[in-house]
C-alpha cells in the first residue's frame, strides 16, 4: 500500500510539472491563467491568490493549466487567443519540454550514481549462448557482424539488424578483447519475445557528472525513438491494444518498481516523463501538439485558424482519449484481479 501512495504521488508530480511549464511560459508573455489545478473531478482543496485559483481535486489521473481563452473565445486582451502566435506555440512547448527536460536529469540522476553499462561481460545470465560456446567476465566486445562496438545500446541494436536479415539459427560473428587479445567466433544465440539475445549482463561502469549528464539526455532520444516504432506498430497491426497502459497500470508498475530501489524507480518515473512529453507533442487534438502546430501555422502564414472549427476537434479529440483512457484503465483492473 506504501509503495502504491508513493507511485501516486510521484506520478501527479509529473503532471505538475508539465502543467508548470505551460503555468511559468503563460505568466512570463502575460496570458491570464484562471486556475492551476492538480487531478480531475470535484475539488478537495483550493486557493484563490491574485487572478489564479490553484487547486487539487479528487481523482490522481490528470492535471490542467486553464488559460483564458484557450479554448473558447475571450474579449480579454491577456487571453491566450489574443496573444502573439510565438508566445501562443513556446507557452504550449513548455509542458512536454519540462517532462522531456526533467526525464533527462533523472536518468542523468541515475547513471551518476550507478554508473552505466559498458560493453564487457559482468555476468552470465542463466543458459546464457555465450557462455557455453567459452566466452568469459570480462570480455570486451568490440566488434559484432563486423561493425565496430562503441556502447551497449550498439549490442542490441547490431543484433536485431542482422537477424532482420537472416534466419534464427544463422550465427552472428562476436569478436571480443581477452587480455589484450581479440578473439572471434561465430556464434549462436537465443531468442527471448522475438529479441536476439547473447545472454550475459554488462558490467558497469562509473561516470563523471558531465558524462552523466550527456548520457541522461541521450537515453531521452532513444526513448523517443523507441516510442516513435511503437505507434508505427501499433498502427501496422505489429502490436495490439493490449500492450497500452493507462493510469492504472502505470501506479502499479511504479509500486513494482519502488520495491525494486529507488532507482529503478527513479528510472522509471524519467520513462513515463518521456512518455507523458513526447504524446502531447503528437498533433492529436486535445494534447498540446495540437495547439503547437495551430499556433507554429499561423507564425508561418500570418493566418488565423478558425476557433470555432478548432474548438469542434478539440472535443472531439478530448472524448476520444477520454474513451481510450477509460477502455485502457478497465484493461488495467481487469489485470489486477
Amino acid at each position: 500500500m506504501k509503495s502504491v501512495i508513493i507511485s501516486i504521488i510521484m506520478f501527479l508530480f509529473l503532471i505538475l510539472i508539465h502543467e508548470f511549464g505551460h503555468f511559468i511560459i503563460a505568466k512570463k508573455s502575460g496570458i491570464r491563467v484562471n486556475e492551476f489545478a492538480i487531478g480531475m473531478g470535484p475539488k478537495i482543496f483550493s486557493k484563490q491568490k491574485g487572478e489564479t485559483l490553484y487547486s487539487v481535486n479528487l481523482f490522481p489521473i490528470g492535471g490542467y493549466c486553464a488559460m483564458e481563452g484557450e479554448d473558447s473565445e475571450s474579449d480579454d486582451e491577456r487571453s491566450f487567443d489574443k496573444a502573439p502566435a510565438y508566445k501562443r506555440f513556446f507557452t504550449i512547448l513548455a509542458g512536454p519540454l519540462t517532462n522531456l527536460i526533467f526525464a533527462g536529469l533523472i536518468f542523468a540522476f541515475v547513471s551518476f550514481n550507478t554508473g552505466t553499462a559498458s560493453t564487457s561481460i559482468g555476468n552470465f545470465t542463466k543458459n546464457s549462448p555465450i557462455e557455453a560456446q567459452g566466452f568469459k567476465v570480462d570480455d570486451e566486445i568490440v566488434e559484432i557482424d563486423g561493425n565496430k562496438i562503441n556502447n551497449f545500446n550498439d549490442i542490441s541494436k547490431n543484433l536485431e539488424n542482422y537477424y532482420q536479415k537472416h534466419g534464427k539459427n544463422d550465427k552472428i560473428s562476436l569478436k571480443v578483447k581477452r587480455d589484450n587479445k581479440y578473439i572471434e567466433k561465430n556464434v549462436k544465440v537465443k531468442f527471448e519475445n522475438k529479441r536476439p539475445l547473447l545472454g550475459f549482463i554488462p558490467k558497469n561502469k562509473d561516470v563523471g557528472f558531465f558524462e552523466s549528464i550527456k548520457i541522461g539526455f541521450k537515453e531521452v532520444g532513444s526513448m523517443i525513438v523507441l516510442m516513435i516504432n511503437v505507434l508505427k506498430s501499433l498502427f501496422t497491426g505489429k502490436l495490439g491494444f493490449s500492450a497500452l497502459s493507462g493510469p492504472v497500470g502505470v501506479v502499479k508498475e511504479m509500486g513494482r518498481q519502488a520495491n525494486l530501489g529507488i532507482m529503478n524507480l527513479l528510472f522509471f518515473l524519467g520513462y513515463i516523463s518521456v512518455n507523458l512529453g513526447f504524446f502531447n507533442l503528437l498533433p492529436i487534438p486535445a494534447l498540446d501538439g495540437s495547439k503547437i502546430f495551430t499556433s507554429l501555422f499561423e507564425m508561418i502564414t500570418k493566418k488565423t485558424v478558425n476557433k470555432k472549427i478548432e474548438e469542434k476537434f478539440t472535443i472531439g479529440g478530448f472524448v476520444l482519449l477520454l474513451g481510450l483512457i477509460l477502455l485502457v484503465t478497465i484493461k488495467d483492473l481487469i489485470s489486477l484481479f
